[in-house]
């Protein structure tokens, strides 16, 4: 994800006319401040300066400025935040589903970060980074013990740069660098998979990318002439609603996917549609406390109009409308108004009703602003309330401690043994732990207390206690995390019994 916001604002606002978010879509203006009173505005000038007299260390105009900002709309609601330059930066990229890296998800290990995924045709891929590499160093700087979220800044950067990892691979000595030029990386937030005719569908967050990838999906369907899908929105914190409703058209019979209303008069209301002629398949959606916003609109256009069940638990509740806006600092504020002849502090607007375009020095921060609430075809609002479920399932316990979704199959391409390294090793610790054999904290490393858990693991499976996970074994494992998934997770079991029913 790049740090600094240096793209120029005419290329932001094409951008930005596709981030309409979260349900984030409405009016591109905050209205003109023709109603400030002129005593409240010297009344802060006055605090300000009060501040800067009066406090121990050295503050600029800029940080007082931006402190009252965040302040003023952290007031408004719990979604309308102001946001400085780069952290604007950082959240349209993951709204757009891009940033700037090398392509490749991270995870701990103990104190170590292990590359868990490498993104095809990515710079990892290219600079011959494997899953199972464990990451010690990022342009010299030690990341042993370090959050994950501070790992992941610094390999992220700005395009064409380049970062050095310092990587140690299981089965080789000593400490390998790697080079790898950062480049784009689209983020895809939809997996799949078939099971005896039964098609699952993931939706992580509907980001500007999720129509797009999910329609090759949507073909496979068809082609494979599955009628019975389950489509898994727990966790979706939602997203785009252009992106929503075009997951919805697949899914919603022809009418209403919802409507949005927003409060200015100069914002037009809008409403989506779906064009399907007829229900296609026979769906159950799956829902959770942590599917909310973009995601409620699928999940209650899907309740309202009959496509499908809903099985979960109450959703999160949230109905509100934002828009993502520019601010104009003071003095571009001052300079506009003298030149138009109207006080303005919105940068879209200054764009789209006098076609002139700020300079980025001209641009203070971002605000996400509440502009307006959406509804459900019926004409429900869930703000604060949610959606029931049709089926009430409780949520997937953690078993020992782990969650049987942050738990990979193995991949049946070698044969791990004491001594040994590797990202497989890691999720057979993982799968032990979760079945109750004595396992250290998983780390990736075939140690001696390892070795005792698969060797009773085999035993208990009629294998030869040898302990080397030959592919004999790993089958085992692999079938022990279907089935404590099965077990575990009641919701997607319930979805499978209502489809065979």
């Amino acid at each position: 994800m790049y740090r600094n916001f240096c793209r120029p604002l005419s290329t932001v606002i094409s951008v930005i006319s596709v981030i309409t978010l979260l349900c984030f879509i409405g009016p591109n203006f905050v209205s003109a401040q023709e109603n400030s009173s002129a005593g409240s505005f010297e009344y802060l000038d006055s605090v300000m300066d009060f501040v800067q007299e009066n406090y121990r260390d050295d503050v600029s105009d800029r940080q007082l400025l931006e402190g009252t900002l965040k302040g003023m709309f952290a007031g408004l609601d719990d979604y309308s935040v102001f946001f400085t330059p780069d952290e604007a930066s950082d959240f349209l990229s993951d709204m757009q589903g891009e940033y700037f890296g090398i392509g490749v998800m991270i995870s701990k290990a103990g104190e170590y970060v292990v590359v868990t995924q490498v993104f095809p045709e990515s710079p990892a891929e290219t600079a011959g980074i494997v899953s199972g590499d464990r990451i010690v160093a990022v342009d010299g700087e030690n990341i042993i013990g370090t959050a994950i979220d501070n790992a992941s800044a610094l390999i992220k950067g700005e395009a064409g740069t380049t970062v050095t990892l310092d990587i140690i691979r299981g089965g080789q000595q000593g400490v390998i660098k790697v080079e790898a030029v950062r480049g784009p990386i689209r983020v895809n937030p939809v997996s799949y998979e078939i099971n005896n005719e039964i098609g699952y569908i993931k939706i992580d967050v509907f980001n500007a990318n999720t129509g797009e990838f999910l329609a090759p999906v949507m073909e496979d369907m068809e082609d494979k002439k599955i009628r019975k899908i389950i489509l898994d929105l727990r966790g979706n914190p939602g997203g785009e609603v252009d992106e929503v409703v075009a997951a919805g058209r697949f899914f919603v019979p022809k009418g209403l996917i919802t409507r949005l209303d927003f409060k200015s008069e100069e914002a037009e209301d809008r409403e989506y549609y779906s064009d399907q002629e007829e229900v296609r398949y026979q769906l159950v959606v799956l829902v959770n406390g942590m599917s909310a916003s973009a995601s409620e609109i699928l999940a209650g256009a899907v309740q309202d109009t009959g496509a499908g069940v809903l099985v979960g638990t109450r959703t999160f509740g949230k109905s509100r409308v934002q828009n993502v806006i520019p601010l104009l600092t003071p003095e571009a504020s001052e300079k506009y108004q003298k030149r138009l002849g109207v006080k303005i502090v919105d940068g879209f607007q200054l764009i789209s009703r006098y076609k002139v375009t700020p300079a980025d020095d001209e641009i203070v921060g971002w605000v996400k602003l509440t502009t307006g609430e959406y509804f459900t075809p019926a004409g429900r609002t869930i703000d604060g309330v949610g959606l029931t479920p049709d089926v009430v399932v409780e949520d997937p316990v953690l078993l020992n401690g782990i969650s049987v979704y942050n738990v990979s199959p193995l991949s049946l391409t070698a044969k791990p043994a004491v001594h040994t390294e590797g990202i497989d090793v890691f999720n057979a610790e993982k799968i032990l732990q979760m079945l109750d054999y004595e396992i250290a904290e998983p780390d990736m490393k075939f140690d001696e207390k390892t070795l005792r858990a698969v060797n009773t693991f085999q035993k208990d499976m009629g294998l030869y206690p040898y302990g080397v996970m030959d592919f004999t074994t790993q089958n085992a494992l692999n079938r022990e995390l279907k089935r404590l998934i099965k077990e575990t997770d009641k919701q997607y079991a319930k979805a499978v019994e209502l489809l065979d029913s």
